[in-house]
């Protein structure tokens, strides 16, 4: 029973690193979905103030001021995209990773054992069956 004890706690423990798994691609798909929305609220809201400040305070063309906001822009969705990228392990994750290891390493050790036992206690049991047998052969003779 204990290799199933430790396979159960393997399964937990790999369960465990599902639900971080989980949790940490779940946060960085709503810092993507963050990113697109600043992204596009940047691209609309943004543009005609930065262009009205290029113009009239920089004294800059019309072209000019709308290559400058559209790199801005971009600049922008880079650095938002940089962010929603980042990925980490928690220390949660990290050490359910361990206990699964763990618990694996030990049924393996366990399974391990439990086959050599098996594997020595048949031969002894073979042996000591014709040792047992042939000394009641003897006192019968």
């Amino acid at each position: 029973m204990h290799i199933f004890d430790l396979g159960k706690s393997a399964l937990n423990a790999q369960s465990s690193v599902m639900q971080q798994m989980a949790i940490r691609y779940g946060r960085q798909v709503a810092f993507l979905i963050m990113a697109a929305l600043f992204g596009f609220f940047a691209l609309i809201t943004g543009h005609g103030l930065v262009w009205i400040l290029l113009v009239f305070v920089a004294h800059m063309g019309p072209v000019g001021a709308s290559f400058t906001v559209f790199g801005l822009d971009v600049l922008a969705a880079l650095i938002c995209v940089l962010f929603g990228r980042r990925t980490y392990l928690t220390v949660a994750e990290v050490d359910a990773r361990i206990a699964r290891d763990r618990y694996l390493n030990q049924m393996r050790d366990s399974m391990t054992m439990a086959a050599v036992t098996a594997t020595v206690a048949s031969a002894m049991g073979r042996g000591g069956a014709g040792k047992a047998w042939s000394i009641l052969r003897r006192k019968k003779g």
